[in-house]
């Protein structure tokens, strides 16, 4: 069978990239299915997302990325930041200031605003805890996709995939180049064998005529 005639570090290869195209199709399969549901992509438990407004400054500016993982309500505890879906259907990242166990639910406040959010925050409701702001993103801060991030990192590993495939096809032409390089050594060998072989047979047929004709004269004498 031909797969077993590659090399390990080939057949790795091709899992690799196999498990990279499998990646690719889940991240685009999450922002199709986040779009439809009109809420945050996630991926694995974590997701990226855009904070429009001033309500969290000056912890978070407006224009900026957040990170943020999922997480239930029996771990988050007063003064986290969380990410949760409002009653109109808007996610909003706001800081927990108080936490009502026997009942379930959060109480939330912008940073920035001056009065604590009208609705309480349930345990459905809760979306995400807050991990850190992405300093890095703010060149894309003032309103491109909220899901770019994610089709960014489709393409990373789109291109991780093409880098692989690359890597293998060449170092698959290295290893014929250098096959083709020992095989013409190995004639090369073989021809200069041949030759020093012949060159020793002369030598020999010249020496032996040579004593053949010294026993003759020998002989006349």
């Amino acid at each position: 069978m031909k797969l077993k005639n590659l090399k390990k570090s080939t057949i790795i290869g091709y899992v690799l990239s196999i498990l990279c195209l499998v990646l690719c199709l889940y991240i685009t399969l999450e922002v199709i299915n986040a779009n439809t549901k009109n809420r945050p992509p996630r991926l694995f438990g974590c997701s990226v997302s855009y904070v429009p407004t001033e309500s969290m400054e000056p912890t978070i500016d407006a224009g900026e990325y957040v990170f943020f993982v999922q997480s239930s309500f029996k771990d988050i505890e007063i003064d986290d930041i969380v990410v949760f879906r409002a009653k109109d259907g808007k996610y909003i990242i706001h800081r927990v200031i108080d936490k009502n166990i026997e009942e379930g639910y959060l109480t939330t406040k912008g940073d920035n605003n001056e009065l604590q959010d009208t609705d309480p925050v349930t345990k459905d409701m809760i979306y995400g805890k807050y991990v850190r702001t992405l300093g890095f993103m703010s060149i894309f801060s003032g309103g491109i996709s909220k899901n770019l991030i994610f089709f960014i990192l489709v393409g990373i590993f789109i291109i991780m995939i093409g880098m692989q495939v690359f890597s293998m096809v060449i170092k698959n032409k290295t290893e014929e180049l250098k096959k083709s390089t020992e095989e013409q050594k190995e004639l090369l060998r073989e021809e200069l064998k041949k030759q020093i072989l012949e060159e020793e047979l002369q030598r020999l047929k010249e020496e032996n005529k040579k004593l053949i004709e010294e026993s003759n004269n020998k002989a006349e004498e």
